[in-house]
């Protein structure tokens, strides 16, 4: 039922607009909220599978009108900053405008889609309390920049990517990655509510264009993910853009109430209340149990990091290593209980996922899938706070002793929020 407020016509480029940005920022935002269900229960594998059918007939699309370069057989199959993202999006976007000109022939006698457009915006307003929401709960419990490892904080400055630059300068301080989590956690809680989510989305905004900005001139890549984040939140500002300027500018006073319209069936009342309510907290609940279990498998990896540094390297001989060397080891680290870091003479790490067992005392390094070219070392613990490994590394026997290191030894580990510095 309308509220009795008179129903304008809209102009013709209107509701041309409104038809692609339904199809397009509709389709998007489900697609979004699909992909990361289908992460949280850890699907990543099915997910690529299900994209993984378009990209035959992408691939072919892409040879003949985009010619950007996708090749199913070297890139990933899931949409993001990637080849496949930017030929999937131009081929959606290819899709609805020509659904959109059907539309437009078989809708071409309607003046307006008030209601349409209402029961539209809240679809909008949930799907982005949703999708944010997750990122905020992963800011919150501090998951997502989780605190720079052993292997980050020795990596030299200039060695750096911008992306690893903003994921440790963020997950060094996480009092301020829950601050950020918390901004947009109320920003999505304003947006669920009817009274709050014009405010909520100016907040939810600001947020994005941080993000967006953070994203472009960083290098991470989620760039069109966090673009239509954006684009949504604009359609839900753009109503009230003038009434806001009026505000804010000119100091009228203004109101932002639009038209509202309501289910005629009590039934349907109820039941669109109900899923109103029971899909954010569900949604909700869930993302948070997952980021909690996701922090508590970080922070227990955190806390089994070691750091060694290389007494003596035995291999053929007893001479001292030199720089050039490429055998010997100059420090080995465990990331986590089952993944260690080499570092060569030249500081140049090497990654290898390791299998421990504590019976045998042994650790196998291997970073493919051949185990027998897997290397095997026996381990023991020496007095003095040493640490003993034997074994074959690059088809060499050898002997390593090495002094633990003391993580907190490194300034950033140390370090603590000081309010007053002189």
């Amino acid at each position: 039922m309308l509220t009795p407020d008179k129903q304008i016509p809209w102009k013709p480029w209107q509701k041309i607009a409104f038809r692609f940005l339904f199809l397009f920022l509709g389709f998007f935002l489900l697609d979004y909220e699909l992909t990361f269900v289908m992460i949280d229960f850890v699907s990543y594998k099915l997910l690529g599978k299900i994209y993984g059918y378009t990209s035959g007939p992408l691939h072919w699309l892409d040879q003949h009108f985009y010619h950007i370069g996708y090749d199913p057989k070297l890139h990933d199959s899931v949409p993001g900053d990637n080849h496949f993202g930017i030929v999937f999006y131009l081929t959606l976007i290819i899709i609805f405008l020509t659904a959109v000109i059907v539309w437009s022939i078989i809708d071409r006698r309607r003046k307006e889609y008030d209601r349409l457009n209402y029961w539209f915006r809240i679809y909008i307003r949930y799907m982005l309390a949703l999708v944010v929401f997750d990122y905020g709960i992963g800011k919150l419990i501090p998951a997502q920049m989780s605190y720079p490892d052993v292997t980050e904080l020795l990596m030299p400055f200039g060695e750096k990517n911008l992306f690893s630059v903003v994921w440790n300068f963020i997950g060094a301080s996480p009092g301020y990655e829950r601050f950020t989590g918390v901004c947009e956690i109320v920003a999505c809680s304003l947006l669920v509510f009817r009274r709050t989510y014009v405010f909520g989305s100016l907040l939810m905004c600001g947020i994005l264009c941080n993000i967006v900005a953070l994203n472009i001139f960083y290098n991470i890549s989620v760039k069109i993910y966090s673009s239509l984040l954006l684009v949504s939140t604009l359609y839900l500002v753009a109503p009230f853009v003038s009434r806001l300027v009026q505000f804010f500018m000119l100091e009228k006073s203004v109101s932002l109430t639009e038209k509202r319209y309501t289910l005629q069936s009590n039934f349907k009342k109820y039941l669109v209340r109900g899923l109103l309510v029971c899909i954010p907290l569900a949604s909700f609940l869930g993302d948070t149990f997952v980021i909690n279990k996701v922090y508590n498998q970080v922070r227990n990896d955190l806390r089994s990091q070691k750091l060694y540094e290389v007494v003596y390297f035995i291999a053929k001989d007893t001479l001292q290593p030199i720089l050039t060397d490429t055998l010997r080891w100059k420090r080995f680290a465990f990331t986590s209980r089952k993944s260690v870091a080499v570092y060569s003479m030249q500081d140049k790490s090497d990654f290898f996922d390791c299998d421990w067992d504590s019976v045998k005392h042994t650790y196998r390094l291997h970073d493919n899938g051949d185990s027998t070219k897997w290397d095997l070392f026996h381990y023991s613990y020496q007095p003095n706070n040493l640490f003993q490994l034997t074994g074959t590394w690059k088809e060499n026997h050898v002997n390593i002793v090495m002094k633990e290191d003391p993580i907190d030894s490194i300034s950033l580990h140390k370090e603590r929020l000081i309010l007053i510095q002189d």
